[in-house]
């Protein structure tokens, strides 16, 4: 299903109007119209947008992109080089990862490839934990 169908579905199961969901994601009304009927795809809204309104419509970006998702339990999990950078600035930090979000974090890819750096996997790390903490009431 295309983004704009998408879109308009979560938003009408919510019972949210175009300007209530514009407001909580902190885009335009004319810009939600838009895409929501864009049913060619020819809008691509950045991923900090799709953040924002999948937040907004306490859902995630798989979803909002109706992306195939699945989940690994006890599996063992590479962890890069530049992460476990991270992960030792975290740590003498006295801000430990967790084995979650370390296992998390090295399982992700995003268009196939992973962050090569350090800073880029903190940046990562933020974007995340500023997003879940929003979704927990």
């Amino acid at each position: 299903m295309p983004l704009a169908e998408r879109l308009h579905k979560l938003r009408t199961e919510k019972d949210l109007s175009l300007d209530v969901l514009a407001e909580k994601a902190g885009v335009s009304k004319t810009y939600l119209w838009e895409l929501e009927r864009d049913t060619k795809g020819e809008i691509k809204p950045s991923a900090e947008v799709l953040l924002r309104i999948a937040n907004a419509l306490s859902t995630t970006l798989a979803d909002l992109l109706e992306l195939a998702t699945v989940t690994i339990r006890d599996a063992p999990v590479q962890i890069p080089p530049a992460l476990r950078e991270f992960q030792e600035r975290m740590a003498a930090q006295k801000s430990p990862l967790s084995d979650a979000d370390l296992r998390d974090l090295a399982s992700m890819k995003f268009r196939g490839g992973q962050p090569q750096t350090a800073d880029q996997w903190h940046q990562l790390y933020l974007v995340l934990a500023n997003s879940s903490r929003r979704r927990k009431p």
